[in-house]
């Protein structure tokens, strides 16, 4: 059964469309607006995910334009340049993807109610940001979808490292969705056990994460299906309204020591979009490493401000 809402997909690319039909298949909205530069890209996908559930829901899926959105519970922002082969950083999408924020909030501004934003366009801490700036909308409304992708990842790479079910791994990643990214070691479980890990497994850990985007990209050309699916996890998670932890890009006014930029933390999410960030103890290591995660994103942020 459909909820009683209305989502927007901005970029009907691979990445998008992917989002829109998770979201359809899940039947978690009544109806998807994709929006998309190349209309008949977005018109085909809204085509081609309709026929694909008509044996599952009513959701009503169309292409349309900014004035389609109006009305929107959940605009998600997944245009832009993509990481591709070859990139040796997100950060290298700043200058061509800032433009396109800036026209995407800018179009944003003729919705009258005040949406929920997830931001999904590389580097996305930084864009989340400067969605969140351009947009004018209150911090709790403007979250960046990386958090929960980065922390499937880690499940996976603890799945396989330890040979146990993927589901019976309980584990995090915060900070910059990049280099700087933050395992929190401290925190994982296997069943209800705590998991002690030596440097060497944390340094051997690492670089499998780091290596977890870039070789898909190698292979295949993108990262798709895992962004979306947790991205579809997150909407769900706000629609069900039932206060579930995630960890999203949040904009900071002074939590762990942060203001005035957009980084990975666990909050707690509903209807209203972020209602509450937690603060969680961490190591010695994991908070020097967010902070250096976060030098990093305000220092890209200053450059394209």
């Amino acid at each position: 059964m459909s909820f009683m809402c209305k989502i927007t997909v901005i970029g009907a690319g691979n990445l998008g469309s992917c989002i829109a039909y998770e979201v359809a298949n899940r039947g978690l909205a009544e109806e998807i607006v994709l929006i998309d530069v190349v209309r008949d890209l977005a018109e085909g996908n809204a085509a081609d995910i309709g026929q694909a559930i008509a044996f599952r829901n009513n959701t009503d899926v169309y292409a349309g334009g900014y004035g389609d959105a109006e009305g929107s519970d959940i605009i998600v922002v997944a245009a832009g340049k993509p990481r591709g082969p070859g990139m040796k950083s997100r950060l290298e999408l700043l200058e061509v993807n800032r433009n396109i924020i800036k026209d995407i909030a800018h179009n944003l501004k003729s919705v009258s109610e005040e949406p929920i934003i997830i931001t999904l366009t590389n580097p996305v801490d930084v864009m989340n940001y400067f969605m969140w700036k351009c947009s004018g909308l209150p911090r709790g409304r403007v979250l960046g979808s990386a958090g929960m992708l980065d922390s499937a990842r880690f499940r996976h790479i603890l799945s396989r490292r330890y040979s146990v079910p993927v589901l019976d791994v309980e584990a995090y990643i915060i900070g910059e969705h990049g280099d700087n990214q933050v395992p929190v070691f401290s925190k994982v479980k296997i069943g209800d056990r705590k998991i002690t890990f030596s440097v060497e497994d944390k340094n051997e850990i690492a670089e499998d994460l780091k290596k977890a985007a870039s070789t898909v990209i190698s292979k295949k050309g993108a990262t798709v299906y895992a962004p979306a699916n947790n991205t579809a996890n997150m909407i769900e998670k706000i629609l069900n309204d039932r206060r579930e932890l995630c960890i999203c890009s949040a904009i900071l006014e002074g939590e762990y020591g942060l203001r005035d930029l957009s980084i990975g933390v666990p909050v707690i999410v509903g209807r209203k979009g972020i209602e509450e960030i937690l603060k969680w103890d961490l190591s010695e290591d994991e908070e020097r490493m967010l902070y250096l995660g976060a030098e990093n994103i305000r220092k890209a942020i200053e450059s394209i401000l």
